[in-house]
Parts: C-alpha cells; sequence; structure tokens
C-alpha cells in the first residue's frame, strides 16, 4: 500500500493529531483502525500484518480495513494541508475574488486596496498565477482610478506573464528530462547531461531570478540526477553552484518551501561530497540540520535517513570510519522492528567492507533480501551495479569461489550492454577477472605495470568516488596495503 509510506513520514505531532482524528471519526468502540495504524507505524510487514491484527488470517477483513484507514489518511492530509500550507495560497485568491465583488458593488477603494495586498502576498510567494490575476483585475477597472499608472501596470502584468509561461516551460521540461531519465535506455552512450542540456535549450529555459523556490528546485533535482548518471559531479557543479546562488538571494523560505529548501541542501551536500570537498558537504549538512528543526521536526522523519547517509558517506571518505559505522549500527538497532532502508544496509555494507571486516559485510549484504529487479524499480541501475560490484569483493576475500563464479557470470552477462558502454566499469570486471581466474597474476610485472598505469592517483583525480573505492580494493590487492588507507590515499 504505497499510500501508507505516509504514515511512516509522519511527525510525532503529525501522528498524534491523526490518531486523534480516527478516534473524533470512529462511532463504534470495536473498530481497529487505530490500531492498524500503530501496526503501520512500527514497519510491521503487511503479509501478515492481517493475523497480527485478528489473531488468525483474515485478508477480507484487512483490506476493508484498509480502504478506510487510506480514505481517513486522505482526508486528513487534506485537510491538514489547506488548513497550514496552502492558506496564504488561498488567502491571495480569496482576496482578488473578494475585490472583484466590492468593483461590481461600486466599492473601487477597497477592492483595490485589497488588490495591492494580494499582489504584495503573490511576490512574496512566487504566486504568478495568482499576480496575473490581480493584475488583470487592476487593468480592467484601471478607469476608475485615475491615479494608476497605467503603462507601468501594463509592463508589470506582462513581465509577470513572461515569468509565469517560463516557468511553464521548464515544468514542460522537466517532465521531458525526468522521463528520459527513467526511460531512455540508450541514454548511458548518448550523453547524459548533453541530453539534459539539448532539452533545456529546447524549451528556451534560462537561469533567471525570477524562478520560484520550486522551479529552482526542480533544476538541481534534474541536474543531481543526470550527474549521478553521468558519475560527473565535477562537470555539473559550476552549474549547480549558479542556481543554489540564486536560491541564497531569495529571502528565508515559507513554511511551504520548506521541503524543498531541505531536499536542495541536501543536494548540494551531495554534490561536494562527490567532489570530495569534504568541509563544505558538512557546512550544507549542518543547515540541513537546522531546516530539519524548524516547524516542531515535521520534515526530521522525512529526511532522518537521507541525513544520516550522507554524514556517514562524508565522515567515512574523510577518515572518519569508524564514527560512521558507529552511526549506522546504532540506527539499525533502534530500528529493529521497522523495515531498514537500502541505502542504509548497501553503505554499512561498504564501509564494513573498506574495513575489511568481510563477515560483517556479507551479514549486512544478506538483508538486502530483494531480487535486483526489485531494487532497480526503486533506486536505479547504477545502485544495482554498486551492490553487485561489492558482492564481488566479498566473496573474493571470504573465498566463496563458487559464489564469485557464478555470481561474476551473471553479472557479465546481466550488464553485457553496459560493461561495453562503460569503461570504467569495463576496466574493473577485466581486471577483477585476471585476478580471480590466476591470483599469481598479481606477481607479474605486466600485469602489475599494467593496473598502476591504469588506476593511478593523477588518473582518477575526476572520478566518480564510489567508483574509486573499487578501483582502490584492486590497487591494495596489488601493494597489499590496508583497503582503507588505500581508499583514503586515491581520493
Amino acid at each position: 500500500m504505497e499510500l501508507f509510506k505516509q504514515i511512516h513520514q509522519f511527525s510525532q505531532e503529525e501522528s498524534t493529531a491523526f490518531r486523534f482524528y480516527l478516534r473524533a471519526k470512529n462511532k463504534r468502540s470495536d473498530v481497529r483502525n487505530i490500531e492498524l495504524y500503530n501496526l503501520i507505524r512500527k514497519k510491521t510487514p503487511l503479509d501478515n500484518i492481517d493475523t497480527v491484527l485478528y489473531g488468525k488470517p483474515n485478508r477480507n477483513a484487512y483490506h476493508a480495513l484498509s480502504k478506510r484507514l487510506q480514505d481517513s489518511l486522505i482526508d486528513f492530509i487534506a485537510a491538514r494541508n489547506f488548513a497550514t500550507e496552502t492558506s496564504e495560497d488561498m488567502q491571495v485568491f480569496k482576496w482578488i475574488l473578494v475585490a472583484r465583488v466590492l468593483y461590481e458593488q461600486n466599492l473601487p477603494k477597497a477592492a483595490r486596496k485589497l488588490l495591492l495586498k494580494a499582489s504584495k502576498k503573490a511576490r512574496e510567494l512566487d504566486l504568478y498565477s495568482a499576480l496575473i490575476e490581480s493584475e488583470h483585475t487592476q487593468i480592467q477597472y484601471s478607469h476608475l482610478h485615475p491615479e494608476i499608472d497605467l503603462n507601468a501596470l501594463t509592463r508589470s502584468a506582462q513581465e509577470n506573464h513572461k515569468r509565469f509561461l517560463q516557468q511553464e516551460k521548464l515544468n514542460v521540461a522537466y517532465a521531458h528530462i525526468k522521463r528520459a531519465l527513467i526511460f531512455d535506455e540508450k541514454l548511458l552512450t548518448t550523453g547524459i547531461q548533453k541530453t539534459v542540456q539539448d532539452i533545456l535549450d529546447r524549451y528556451e529555459i534560462q537561469l533567471e531570478d525570477s524562478f520560484t523556490f520550486k522551479s529552482l528546485y526542480q533544476l538541481l533535482e534534474i541536474l543531481n540526477t543526470a550527474a549521478h548518471l553521468d558519475h560527473n559531479f565535477s562537470k555539473a557543479l559550476p552549474f549547480i553552484s549558479s542556481i543554489y546562488g540564486l536560491i541564497v538571494q531569495k529571502k528565508s523560505p515559507k513554511e511551504k518551501q520548506r521541503f524543498y529548501h531541505i531536499q536542495v541542501l541536501y543536494f548540494m551536500a551531495n554534490t561536494h561530497f562527490r567532489v570530495r570537498n569534504f568541509e563544505q558537504a558538512l557546512h550544507y549538512i549542518n543547515l540541513m540540520k537546522e531546516e530539519m528543526q524548524f516547524q516542531k521536526g515535521k520534515w526530521e522523519s522525512r529526511f532522518r535517513e537521507s541525513l544520516l547517509l550522507i554524514h556517514s558517506f562524508v565522515l567515512n571518505y574523510s577518515g572518519n570510519a569508524i564514527t560512521a559505522i558507529i552511526n549506522m549500527e546504532q540506527y539499525i538497532s533502534s530500528n529493529k522492528k521497522q523495515v531498514l532502508d537500502s541505502d542504509v544496509l548497501l553503505a554499512l555494507t561498504v564501509f564494513h567492507t573498506q574495513q575489511e571486516l568481510y563477515k560483517n559485510a556479507l551479514s549486512t549484504l544478506n538483508l538486502l533480501k530483494h531480487t535486483n529487479t526489485w531494487y532497480q524499480e526503486r533506486h536505479g541501475l547504477d545502485w544495482v551495479l554498486k551492490k553487485d560490484l561489492t558482492a564481488l569483493i566479498i566473496y573474493y576475500e571470504l573465498e566463496y569461489l563458487d559464489l564469485v563464479t557464478s555470481h561474476l557470470r551473471s553479472f557479465k552477462r546481466s550488464y553485457k550492454a553496459i560493461i561495453k558502454t562503460e569503461p570504467r566499469l569495463q576496466r574493473f570486471i577485466a581486471t577483477f577477472t585476471k585476478m580471480f581466474i590466476d591470483p599469481n597474476v598479481i606477481q607479474e610485472d605486466s600485469f602489475r605495470q599494467n593496473v598502476k598505469s591504469t588506476f593511478t592517483k593523477d588518473s582518477l583525480k575526476d572520478e566518480d568516488i564510489f567508483m574509486l573505492s573499487f578501483f582502490a580494493w584492486i590497487k591494495a590487492k596489488l601493494n597489499q596495503t590496508p583497503l582503507y588507507l588505500t581508499t583514503l590515499e586515491l581520493l
């Protein structure tokens, strides 16, 4: 039940409010909707939740109860958001509506006062649709206000209309880019960032300070995704920094914009981490923590795992691996009854591997119980590739030869097309295969020379930090040096 994910993201205050809402709505004392809510909140697996709820399997009763709970959840979310986040937007439109009524009742002074108030608030909220409506009404009744500079008002209306159309073009471009990133299988070969730029150019999208907070967030999300798939955050950093510069120029985010602002800070932290600027990444992490405390921690549960991940990555790759591992293990230990986040589990697997704690790494890896197809649908192909490469290293180090053989064969078969188009992946698999077939090959001068020339610090200076971690393993095997220290030396 996808909608139930919202329950996991409720803050404690929202959770309490929803329980009160359910109690007020219940007309009978034997309704089990609160009991079901509590079980979902604890992330009880849904496959046998009916048995937990009724003491025996009863899927029909569960589905009926589940449907009613979902309906209540929709009503609660709608009522709460209309009462809070959208109240300012609605107020602006109410003022415009009332102003029109006042004009019809021949009360122009009161009407104009409301319209000016609506225009001011609409500008503060980047609400261009409302601003267009307000200025349209002002122009319509301008003959009742000789003090109005009609030419100036007309220019303002035309400018706002251009901004509105620019937002619409960006929204269309955003939709096309997102579809391409998700569905275009040839994108890795044609160049992701070039494709993104081509679509932006097609819709004449130019970076402007008139972009709304949400629009700037959309642009950052696009660039972050493209850089992630392209393994090239260095190339995207200047454009990303330009967008963030426009965000900084804006006033402090309104409550309705806080979600976008926290996500933007995460993008900035992640970008600087990926280009190995750990100090700057930590700066954005701290800003992210501060933003998450607003509105009584409303967004804390939504971004808790994202914050844990990016902070742990920065700690691990800046020489503080033990702290990163402790933080993650404490989080996992405190959430035993919940479905553990796949990203957290994979990150901890990598950290254990880099510390050469291969049995610990395998235990954590084995907690990822779904199929690769399932993970690819939710995390993307790049995530699955990293998981499978990490598994290869773990099996190799634990001398599980049969597992290495079958996993390597499966990897080459499943990702044949990707290996052909990704030189970095091709190099790693070719080298790994030689080392597995003949472990003594690392003593041969020709092999050592070839690996050293391929995986030098200079050649890897712009390499994606995660892919570099796999190359570090090869270099550590070659030089018989600690894996974690070798990884840090290559950064």
